[in-house]
């Protein structure tokens, strides 16, 4: 089993479903003890990865809320403390997080619905290539035609 796999596992079990019981709506991961839990060394930056990434939280009903206790650059390492919001059964994360960021990731995931009822980017993308010049616009004639 993959080390991501391996830690998706024991992250739901030993963290999503307790809070789920107990009614929590949060809880906090450690990347540290994490490590240590699943018998690790050296294997901070898979550790780091999976708590981060969208596939996990999907997986596990839970949202990322708030990242805290690592260096100054932001990079992997077990001093990083993650907060998490249990979702309830078939919530999607809100994209209040997503907003709260600056810049480009601020319209991160803005066109996924219109993307999803085309069936995908790559088909919205395919079709517009296909069409691409089929219209022509209505142009002006040229003042020459206009005065014969």
């Amino acid at each position: 089993m993959k080390p991501t796999e391996r830690t998706k596992m024991h992250l739901i079990s030993n963290y999503v479903r307790p809070a789920r019981l107990k009614g929590d709506r949060t809880f906090q991961v450690r990347v540290g003890n994490l490590q240590k839990e699943l018998g690790w060394t050296n294997r901070t930056p898979s550790v780091y990865s999976t708590l981060v990434s969208k596939d996990f939280q999907r997986e596990a009903g839970v949202e990322l809320i708030e990242k805290k206790g690592g260096p100054p650059s932001g990079g992997p390492s077990t001093t990083w403390q993650f907060v998490f919001r249990v979702l309830d059964e078939g919530q999607d994360a809100s994209p209040v997080n997503i907003r709260k960021r600056g810049g480009l990731l601020a319209i991160y995931g803005i066109c996924a619905d219109m993307y999803r009822e085309v069936g995908g980017a790559d088909a919205f993308i395919r079709a517009e290539r296909e069409n691409f010049g089929s219209i022509v616009p209505d142009l002006p004639e040229p003042a020459e035609a206009q005065n014969r």
